[in-house]
């Protein structure tokens, strides 16, 4: 649970000025995200019940697409490579 103490350290390592109304509202509203993150937690416990299983597709060898072919859209190409700018 945050306190009034814990938002005027919050604040004042953020370097932000809050009056007494303030400092109210933010305890309240710092007290209700934590709130929100523990029914989370509760979700997720529940969630990890279910069964997982793998979604990827299985890694096969393929042929690849031919060199002519993949230069052949090529901007700039020499001695059967890509050709791209110099970077220094």
């Amino acid at each position: 649970m945050i306190t009034k103490t814990d938002v005027e350290k919050i604040a004042r390592l953020a370097c932000i000025d809050l009056d007494a109304e303030d400092m109210q509202a933010f305890t309240m509203q710092f007290n209700a995200i934590l709130e929100y993150f523990e029914e989370l937690e509760d979700i997720e416990a529940e969630l990890t019940e279910l069964e997982e299983h793998n979604v990827l597709r299985a890694d096969e060898v393929t042929p690849s697409l031919p060199q002519r072919d993949a230069l052949a859209n090529a901007p700039k190409v020499e001695n059967g490579y890509f050709r791209g700018p110099r970077i220094l």
